[in-house]
């Protein structure tokens, strides 16, 4: 009694924290939103009924096209995700900023041959060696660049690209596990998320971050379908370690798996073994990360950037954004040269556990988290990036922009929230309980360090998933109050995977 109790308060204890912080994220959206003026609520919860409509109509048109021909439901997944992008980057075109100047600039030495070590020797690698995850996504980037043309546009292409895989493989994945119904809504929602959307044009690393997560997933189901095999096991490692050096999420990723199949699945010790290997090549790997590092960029590297990232997300006064200050801070060890890489990680991850201790002693760390929470759940990321990336239409026009991104993300809220309600009411949270780890894990662990509106784009799956199950939820719970004629009717058109 007592071990099903446990059980059960394991299942209901996630998907709570997610309806809790759901709801926070709805209060707190607003603050972040200046043109909220702009529009009157009515034509704000008009447009929010045409997004739900419209999500509705394409899943209903893409589910036909799947059943008259799947080649074709492909193809037209693709296309939709793929062309609208390409046109965009054609017809606006942006240069590379930020961390995105430097994956283009390092990209670009290495893809015309010049060593790691000459590029760290004239400087040009800047704080690379810092935050690896700049080196490695510029070391994939280098080879796109070398087989398809040394160009920033043809970065952009690789990321759509990415996208469009993702897309295709979302679906796939979550066909293994839920309706077709379901799999192609959360599809389709992935593919016309409007603040994604601008972003995915750009050359950030999420699109490849997000591609891995995706493929994570798959190859989970995979295991969870066919049981252990230390084939399906070592690509999963292999694919969590990759997910990791382009942004360190994986250990999220991996303990949501773990929590999910010891929660959901019976045979606990059938699953321990079959993670086993998962674990152990992934901890020995985060381990020995430095010298790998080393021996494949053959120049000192940082086992990691925590450090900054926590000095950073510790500073009250920019509300766990980037500072000047920081900034200064960090450039003053890095160019200490009696300091490694690893001990000025050290050092700024003592300064960020300072500033916490010292913001809990005065009382102001739950204000501080809340406007954390502002900025990380910021859905203006895709606007920001484009304005900043010299994309002048899009600031002539960001107020119907703004008003269409913010709209959407609130449509996901509510419907996200329904479907949290539904899983408790129907108790059918094993079948969202993997999803709604991954948020609950992403959120709560993006708050300890720097926020930024962009850092909140692994929740899309999430969002897209839960969205898409809630839908069809609903659905089936309006099919229940129809005549028994229409039902037998209904019965005829509904495909057995729908059931």
């Amino acid at each position: 009694m007592l071990k099903k109790s446990l059980t059960g308060l394991a299942m209901w204890f996630p998907v709570v924290i997610m309806i809790a912080l759901l709801v926070l994220t709805t209060c707190l959206l607003p603050e972040s939103w200046s043109s909220s003026d702009a529009f009157t609520i009515w034509t704000m919860l008009a447009v929010g009924l045409g997004m739900i409509v419209l999500i509705v109509l394409l899943t209903w048109l893409f589910t036909k096209l799947y059943q008259w021909k799947k080649g074709y439901f492909y193809l037209a997944l693709s296309l939709l995700i793929l062309v609208p992008r390409i046109i965009w980057i054609a017809w606006l075109p942006t240069d590379a900023v930020s961390d995105y100047y430097y994956y283009n600039v390092i990209a670009s030495y290495v893809a015309d041959q010049n060593s790691w070590s000459v590029l760290f020797d004239k400087g040009i690698l800047f704080y690379a060696p810092y935050f690896t995850h700049i080196l490695n996504f510029s070391n994939v980037l280098s080879v796109v660049y070398k087989l398809f043309g040394n160009s920033y546009f043809v970065g952009q292409l690789f990321n759509i690209f990415l996208t469009g895989l993702t897309g295709v493989l979302l679906y796939i994945t979550l066909a293994k596990r839920f309706s077709r119904n379901v799999a192609t809504s959360a599809a389709l929602i992935f593919a016309i998320w409007p603040a994604y959307f601008l972003y995915s044009t750009l050359l950030g690393t999420e699109p490849l971050f997000l591609f891995l997560f995706v493929l994570s997933i798959y190859l989970y189901m995979k295991i969870e379908e066919n049981g252990f095999s230390p084939l399906w096991a070592l690509l999963l490692a292999l694919t969590l370690i990759c997910m990791n050096m382009i942004r360190p999420l994986a250990a999220v990723v991996l303990i949501a798996f773990v929590i999910t199949a010891l929660i959901v699945q019976k045979n606990r010790r059938k699953t321990l073994k079959a993670y086993s290997i998962v674990i152990i090549l992934f901890v020995l790997f985060s381990l020995g990360q430095s010298t790998i590092n080393r021996l494949v960029y053959h120049i000192p590297t940082s086992n990691s950037s925590l450090g900054y990232s926590l000095f950073v997300g510790a500073n009250e006064k920019s509300g766990g954004q980037w500072a000047k200050e920081d900034a200064n801070q960090f450039w003053k060890l890095y160019n200490d040269t009696s300091l490694t890489n690893s001990e000025v990680d050290k050092e700024l991850m003592s300064k960020g556990i300072t500033r916490y201790k010292d913001m809990a002693k005065d009382g102001d760390l739950v204000s501080h988290m809340k406007n954390k929470y502002i900025h990380y759940s910021d859905e203006n990321y895709g606007y920001n990036w484009n304005v900043y990336s010299q994309a002048g239409f899009v600031w002539y026009h960001s107020d119907i922009i703004l008003m269409i991104c913010n709209v959407f993300m609130y449509v996901m809220l509510a419907i996200n929230f329904v479907a949290a309600i539904l899983a408790l009411i129907l108790r059918k949270i094993p079948s969202i309980y993997l999803f709604t780890l991954f948020q609950v894990g992403f959120t709560l662990s993006g708050l300890l360090v720097e926020v930024q509106g962009r850092y909140h784009i692994p929740l899309i799956i999430g969002y897209s998933v839960l969205a898409a199950w809630g839908l069809n939820e609903i659905r089936k719970l309006c099919l229940a109050f129809v005549p028994k004629k229409k039902k037998k009717r209904q019965a005829i058109l509904t495909t057995p995977e729908d059931v």
